[in-house]
């Protein structure tokens, strides 16, 4: 559930940012708030990435026999929405520094300025690479796993949990893997372009690439990590039943007492 918190808030984000962008007024007011509901965007964004990195590190810490206490205290819900304030209060800080001379028109090529590059892409890439280096962990602690388990000495039933254990591992580890596949084709590019405008090289199609980084790619989060979720995690699946169902009760219950 740690990535569903941020991709509903990123949704969230986006309708608003549409519907400034539809109504597109030229005032003081409308700039100010479009800018700073796009600082905001970036830090659901980093938030985000934190998340996915939480998930790998619950991951990490499912394949030790004793989990580690430092482990779980970092990926405690109190954390999950702590990480979640401080992410934006950074975009907020971020949004104030943008605007000290006065408001700047409403145009993606104002996202890739230095300040976002070292205050948002850079620390980005470094979770990026975080969940990169913890997933390989992972892996690497699963194969290692399976091949002391094949060499042991374990009883039948202490055999059969394992590999129970390690199947539901392996699982969770493809379902992790898809997600960061998403989050990498959705934050990556942006990092790219960013330090290329950084380094002095642009083009003609900047602004382009811009519009299509900012409002497209970053969306694949919100959009596809719903879906790998119902495909993959029985758990979520049986959630957001029990929720219809739940739904659909209390609809029926308020149309029989209308009857009567």
């Amino acid at each position: 559930m740690y990535l569903s918190l941020s991709d509903s808030a990123l949704g969230l984000e986006y309708i608003y940012h549409s519907i400034l962008v539809f109504v597109n007024s030229q005032g003081v007011t409308f700039q100010y708030q479009c800018l700073m509901i796009q600082h905001l965007i970036g830090g659901t964004v980093m938030s985000s990435l934190i998340h996915t990195l939480l998930i790998c590190i619950d991951r990490l810490n499912a394949t030790f026999t004793t989990q580690k206490g430092l482990l779980v205290l970092v990926c405690t819900n109190k954390g999950v929405l702590l990480y979640f304030i401080l992410c934006h209060c950074i975009a907020l800080l971020r949004f104030g520094m943008a605007t000290i001379d006065g408001p700047v028109p409403c145009d993606p090529k104002n996202t890739t300025t230095t300040l976002g590059f070292f205050s948002h892409d850079i620390p980005c890439l470094c979770i990026v690479v975080a969940i990169i280096s913890c997933y390989g962990f992972v892996i690497y602690r699963m194969i290692r796993s399976q091949n002391v388990l094949q060499s042991s000495s374990m009883t039948e039933s202490q055999v059969a949990k394992k590999k129970a254990k390690d199947i539901r591992t392996r699982r969770n580890a493809v379902t992790l893997g898809l997600i960061i596949a998403v989050s990498l084709v959705s934050v990556l590019p942006r990092t790219m372009l960013v330090f290329s405008v950084y380094v002095g090289t642009t083009s003609a199609i900047t602004g382009t690439l811009a519009l299509i980084f900012n409002n497209f790619f970053l969306l694949l989060n919100p959009v596809v990590d719903p879906v790998i979720y119902v495909l993959r995690i029985k758990k979520y699946r049986q959630y957001l039943l029990c929720k219809c169902l739940k739904n659909n009760s209390v609809t029926d219950a308020t149309n029989s007492t209308a009857v009567h």
